[in-house]
Parts: C-alpha cells; structure tokens; sequence
C-alpha cells in the first residue's frame, strides 16, 4: 500500500499505537507534521493518507526522552487503515 503526505493533523486521539517508533517509520514514513503540533507536548507526528483518500494520523503525546525510544502513540483518522497497517497493534478507545 502506497501512502501519501497529509499536511494535516488528527482532531483528537481515537486510540494508541502500540509499537515503536522504527516500526511507525517502516509502515508510513518520517515524521512529516511534527512542525504542525505542539512541541511542548508531541516529539513526532504524521499525517497520511492512503490511494483511496482514507487519512489518518498518529502522534507521540507527552513523550520526553529520545523519540526512538518511544513505544506508544496516538492515533486518529479513518479506523480501517490504521488496522490494515497495525492491525491488532492498534487499539480504539471508544466503538464508534
């Protein structure tokens, strides 16, 4: 699966993401929104989307030490393509 820059950010944390960083950068790519967000509160930040225009998004929130040492993050955007990607790595926080 093909995924495309997305200058965008989420509009709030759906779930968490359970993996480290290097596996975020695997699946998706560099961090490419990290400038966007709130450097007092997000290291890392992405925002993509996919051929079929699904987006989504994922953010390490309130996480301090070295970035690369980061094992879970936020995630928001369309359900279905964070599963494809991460599928039982991800976890939604309400049943919507």
């Amino acid at each position: 699966m093909k995924l495309n820059d997305l200058q965008e950010l989420g509009s709030g944390k759906d779930g968490n993401l359970k993996v480290n960083y290097k596996q975020v950068v695997e699946k998706v790519f560099a961090p490419n929104v990290t400038e966007l967000d709130d450097p007092n509160k997000v290291g890392a930040s992405w925002g993509f989307k996919d051929d079929n225009g699904r987006e989504a998004f994922i953010w390490a929130y309130k996480f301090y030490g070295n970035i690369e040492d980061c094992n879970t993050f936020s995630v928001s955007g369309d359900r279905s393509l964070l599963k494809e990607l991460f599928a039982d790595d991800v976890e939604f926080t309400n049943a919507t």
